[in-house]
């Protein structure tokens, strides 16, 4: 959230009190049937010859009453504009036409044209002036308020909650939310109170909205649930890691380090998938290193010290192949090429590039605008950016077989197991790659002041290890421990999780196995 602020010259550049009678005879929205001030709003960036105008009647006593930035704004004691104020309310009350067009005469302060007031929008403004002045409805208003108020949109409510916070009157916003129990717009309440695949297909900027929204009402559960939502689905501003420049769409970017620890998550989600790909890339192709192998390559001299080392990574290597046939070689060189190409080519989440090349080099074009030799195809498209979706096309990986007689040497049923322990941390409806902010007392905690939640790089500093085996983690070990430690059925899946997707090292040699 933002920094509370305070009025003032110094502070807010606040329109003056017009203290003339107004010729602007513009339509003015009625808040409070008897307020006695009239707040004015001027959309910036217009065009047209005469700008658009927004004026609303409101109480200052409710204004005063409910927000710590009008209350010193108005205050005679304190500023000009409280004593004009003063002074121009004190002459209308003496003089006031029991007419409808007496509240022209009105004294007007006019919205500061900063960026809080732009970007949130005239029907934020009116929201936010609503709930000040929500005192001054009779009872039939208030109910009729409310009951609007609980299913306006979350768009609406989040730039409300917002130009709020900027103007330092989050508290009867939060308290009034939270009272009439609001829907996050007209969804279902079935339809947040679990992680599901119909949230995946919102809006990233509505998700964001809520996220923001659930953070502001410390709805701890619901704000894990959609965290766990946006990890899963991505954001198109982390296409380039979060150091990306500001863009205008960006609007939703999410305070008080949410952003960074849902987008690390997804990271080391990330990380685990491309490591278990790794894995059987390497075992495949005899790039797995033994303890026999470890001496070789601590001994290295040049010349003959790299033939001497490989070969003693051949003699020691482990074949893949079930059958055990004078062919092994060949079935395990098979389903290498095999899972390269699947990998590279139809799930698209490994690629094939130098390492000779340096990124920032860039050939002479051609006048096609391409390279010399390059082909507009080299470059195949990215992977899906939903994690679902990468799981899914992975696990539509066939049983390739070299001949008859190597039937369940390749990788498939080796690799479905380890897919499936991953999937069900990330599919498991109660979002346990959320985050859970820690729950806060409404009644004295300060709605911008950052929550405190379990940070994942915590768990990567203790450089654990796991087992995987039967789709599960069934074992942990620690460095400072040496026997390792057995998981039990009692461990919370939340933190079976963590430790899956943030260890250091990974055993999938079980996962499949027999």
């Amino acid at each position: 959230m933002n920094p509370a602020k305070t009025p003032g010259h110094q502070n807010w550049p606040f329109g003056q009190i017009d203290l003339q009678e107004h010729n602007d005879k513009s339509s003015i929205r009625v808040i409070s049937a008897n307020g006695d001030l009239i707040l004015e709003y001027i959309a910036p960036d217009d065009s047209s010859s005469s700008p658009t105008r927004c004026k609303w009647r409101v109480a200052s006593d409710c204004l005063t009453s409910h927000s710590p930035y009008f209350q010193a704004l108005l205050d005679p004691a304190k500023f000009s504009e409280g004593r004009q104020f003063s002074a121009q309310k004190q002459a209308w009350n003496e003089t006031q036409i029991p007419d409808s067009t007496s509240q022209h005469e009105l004294p007007t302060v006019r919205l500061p044209d900063v960026h809080s007031t732009n970007r949130c929008g005239e029907d934020a403004i009116e929201l936010f002036l609503k709930i000040l002045c929500l005192d001054s409805f009779d009872q039939t208003e208030r109910a009729v308020f409310e009951n609007e108020l609980k299913t306006q949109s979350s768009s609406l409510v989040a730039r409300m909650i917002d130009l709020a916070d900027s103007l330092n009157s989050p508290r009867v916003v939060q308290d009034i939310l939270h009272r009439i129990g609001y829907l996050y717009g007209k969804s279902k309440p079935t339809l947040l109170a679990r992680f599901n695949t119909a949230l995946l297909s919102m809006k990233e900027d509505r998700i964001r909205q809520i996220i923001f929204i659930s953070t502001f009402l410390n709805d701890s559960k619901l704000t894990r649930i959609m965290t766990h939502a946006l990890l899963v689905v991505g954001s198109r501003s982390w296409i380039n890691g979060l150091d990306c420049p500001e863009e205008e769409r960006l609007r939703w970017r999410l305070p008080n380090g949410l952003e960074e620890e849902i987008y690390y998550r997804r990271q080391c989600v990330l990380n685990t998938i491309t490591d278990l790909q790794a894995y059987f890339l390497r075992v495949y192709g005899g790039m797995e290193e033994t303890d026999t192998a470890k001496p070789a390559a601590n001994n290295r001299t040049l010349g003959a010290a790299f033939t001497a080392s490989a070969h003693t990574l051949l003699q020691s290597r482990q074949f893949q192949c079930r059958g055990g046939f004078n062919n092994s070689s060949q079935c395990d060189l098979f389903q290498l090429g095999q899972m390269i190409r699947f990998f590279s080519m139809r799930a698209r989440t490994i690629f094939l590039g130098s390492t000779l090349i340096d990124p920032d080099f860039d050939s002479l074009p051609n006048e096609d605008g391409h390279a010399t030799g390059e082909s507009r195809n080299d470059q195949p498209p990215g992977p899906p950016s939903d994690i679902t979706a990468i799981i899914a096309s992975i696990k539509q990986y066939p049983d390739y077989t070299i001949d008859e007689a190597h039937t369940g040497c390749g990788v498939r049923r080796r690799i479905m197991p380890s897919l499936e322990c991953i999937e069900k941390f990330v599919c498991d409806d109660r979002g346990l790659l959320g985050i859970t902010p820690a729950v806060l007392d409404t009644a004295v905690s300060d709605p911008s002041r950052p929550s405190k939640w379990t940070l994942w790089a915590d768990f990567m500093r203790k450089k654990h290890s796991v087992d995987i085996s039967f789709a599960r983690v069934t074992a942990v070990y620690y460095p400072s421990a040496p026997s390792k430690n057995q998981v039990t059925r009692s461990t919370p899946q939340e933190e079976l999780a963590r430790l899956l997707f943030t260890a250091a090292r990974r055993d999938w040699s079980a996962a499949g196995s027999g």
